[in-house]
């Protein structure tokens, strides 16, 4: 539910609300978060207008009758993106994907977002209790039947995100003082609703080099750096050097292939560095890799 339609842009193709097949094994999708409330809205307010058509003249529902009116009107902010989230929980079936990835909303409206199921349930709650108070005439059953699914949608959802086997939160920051100062609240954010963080991509970093412009970012944002490797000491934190936008296959392949061959790459001289030092520990001789050159991508 991207209003910039970034994931398109990143993408180079159109995206609509349904899935479409971006490349070989991967498909994308651009939620209309709004379209799927409006229909929500209209839906109650088709049944509401039917319900008390039908009422007896002498039956006295004036308090309740504007609750039961205004109570859509009176939604939380945020209700309709969160019910594309919950909407996901359609693609989580054993015939549906192997792994679903939600590009998120800006920070302090992703830490929104997160926190908002707690306030919709009470949302519901109110909702549930009009419909059990007039349980015997009360009869809107597509409605109450799609609230119920949202309710257990958002159980669910909630479950799911707070499983480090089944959901983690990739963080994604800048190198200034204002980027690390919203993730540090997006991460605590998490840490409140027991949402896993194991990565956080420390993007756009500038490298150093002779230029006099260059050489002044590079050292503000290594400060910056030093904050977040003291912040987060157990969060994995790439650093993602500046480059052309990722714009279509071929680059954000290119993109890829960085991210992930150089974090295998560690991973193998680990592995080598470890076996190596354990063959000649007697002979206190150890295999260091040879230092390569420097890559778009420092895993840290």
């Amino acid at each position: 539910a991207d209003p910039a339609h970034s994931l398109a842009d990143c993408l180079n193709m159109p995206l609509g609300p349904e899935p479409v097949q971006a490349a070989p094994g991967l498909w994308a999708m651009e939620m209309d978060a709004a379209a799927d409330f409006v229909s929500l809205k209209n839906q109650y307010r088709k049944e509401l207008a039917k319900f008390l058509s039908r009422l007896m003249p002498n039956l006295d529902l004036t308090f309740d009758r504007e609750v039961m009116e205004r109570i859509m009107d009176l939604s939380p902010p945020g209700i309709d993106e969160l019910m594309a989230l919950a909407a996901v929980m359609d693609f989580l079936t054993p015939e549906g994907y192997d792994l679903l990835v939600l590009d998120a909303a800006p920070t302090g409206h992703l830490i929104r977002l997160l926190e908002l199921p707690e306030i919709i349930e009470g949302w519901l709650k109110a909702f549930f209790s009009l419909f059990l108070k007039y349980r015997k005439i009360f009869r809107l059953p597509v409605i109450s039947q799609r609230l119920v699914g949202l309710s257990k949608d958002l159980k669910r959802l909630r479950a799911i995100l707070r499983d480090p086997s089944q959901a983690a939160l990739y963080a994604a920051s800048i190198l200034t003082e204002m980027s690390f100062a919203e993730t540090t609240d997006l991460v605590a954010a998490c840490g409140r609703l027991e949402i896993p963080v194991p990565c956080l991509f420390l993007n756009m970093a500038t490298p150093d080099g002779p230029d006099p412009l260059c050489r002044s970012l590079f050292q503000s944002e290594s400060a910056v750096r030093e904050k977040f490797a003291i912040t987060f000491p157990g969060i994995s934190r790439p650093v993602v050097y500046r480059q052309s936008d990722p714009r279509g296959s071929k680059n954000l392949d290119a993109l890829g292939q960085i991210l992930y061959q150089s974090a295998d790459k560690g991973k193998q001289m680990k592995k080598r560095k470890d076996a190596a030092l354990e063959r000649t520990a007697s002979s206190q001789k150890g295999f260091f890799p040879r230092k390569t050159s420097a890559a778009k991508v420092q895993h840290v």
